[in-house]
C-alpha cells in the first residue's frame, strides 16, 4: 500500500467519526461538569479554577469585564490615582451591604 493511499483513507475513516455539530432547533441539555469538586470558597486562598468560577459566579466585584474585556464599574462609584500610581482610593456605590 502506497503511503497516499494510506494517509487519504486514515484521514477519510476519521473524518466519518467525528461527532456533527449541533443543530439549531434541537432541544438540549447543556451540563457544565466542573473538573473537581468545590472546597475552599475563598478565592484569595487558593489559585483553583473550580474557586475561580465559584467566586465570579457568586460574589460581587470591584469592575466587571464586558464582552469586549473593558472593565466597568460594579461595586464602585470610581477611583482615584495619585502618588504617581502608588496609592489607589476607591469610592462604593451606595447600598452596598453585607451578607
Amino acid at each position: 500500500m502506497r503511503r497516499r493511499t494510506f494517509l487519504s483513507a486514515t484521514a477519510a475513516t476519521a473524518a466519518s467519526s467525528l461527532p456533527l455539530p449541533a443543530r439549531a432547533g434541537t432541544a438540549n441539555v447543556l451540563r457544565f461538569v466542573p473538573q473537581a469538586d468545590l472546597t475552599v470558597v475563598d478565592p484569595v486562598m487558593t489559585t483553583a479554577y473550580i474557586t475561580r468560577n465559584h467566586a465570579t459566579m457568586v460574589w460581587d466585584q470591584l469592575y466587571g469585564l464586558d464582552s469586549q474585556l473593558q472593565p466597568h464599574p460594579q461595586m464602585v462609584e470610581g477611583h482615584t490615582v495619585e502618588d504617581d500610581g502608588r496609592l489607589w482610593t476607591f469610592t462604593l456605590r451606595d447600598g452596598l451591604r453585607l451578607p
